[in-house]
């Protein structure tokens, strides 16, 4: 009789991560706080900060996914880190995932303890732009919640919108990059 208890309360504190490490699990279904993400996870505590859309989660390097924040050598790039580390430094994290990126970092979503969407508010607060490159890799509700949150930072000239930036795309590259018009699920990839 207790043994399926134990087992049940085993799994059940398992998906809860914490600790001073970090914990992988695959995702049960494709969304976390209401959103559709990647379907592994993990969980832990922020240990470093590299800059607006990287940090460490038990030894983990996260890339933010859907954002792209100005390098740590531009106008605004220790500001837009500082923003990121006030808001996660120390704090336990869920990461949802699906890939990593030639550098091997995990390329994920970030929500606090409380659901509160942390490459979202990168955005929102002009801390970082809304990487319209790979807007096909999200679904549509969250392309409009990061176009529209782009659109009020810079409308508010929040963070980096107060003063003429380079995107940190054209800084690394010198060019612009290619939007998709179209996504392979037939969205249209400006709505």
């Amino acid at each position: 009789m207790l043994r399926p208890l134990f087992f049940v309360l085993a799994v059940a504190l398992s998906a809860c991560g914490g600790g001073e490490g970090s914990s992988f699990a695959p995702a049960s279904g494709n969304t976390h706080c209401g959103v559709s993400v990647g379907t592994q996870r993990i969980t832990g505590k922020v240990t470093s900060v590299h800059d607006g859309d990287t940090i460490t989660v038990g030894g983990e390097s996260i890339r933010l996914a859907s954002i792209d924040a100005p390098e740590l050598d531009q106008a605004y790039g220790p500001s837009s880190r500082a923003h990121l580390a006030a808001m996660v430094l120390g704090q336990s994290v869920t990461v949802t995932y699906a890939q990593k990126d030639q550098y091997d970092r995990v390329v994920g979503t970030v929500f606090k303890s409380d659901c509160s969407p942390v490459n979202l508010n990168q955005v929102a607060s002009g801390a970082a732009w809304y990487y319209e490159a790979y807007q096909c890799e999200i679904d549509i509700r969250q392309r409009q919640a990061y176009a529209a949150a782009q659109t009020a930072a810079r409308t508010a000239k929040k963070g980096l919108w107060a003063a003429t930036a380079v995107a940190p795309w054209v800084h690394r590259n010198g060019v612009e990059t290619k939007v998709p018009v179209s996504c392979p699920n037939g969205d249209a990839a400006s709505d």
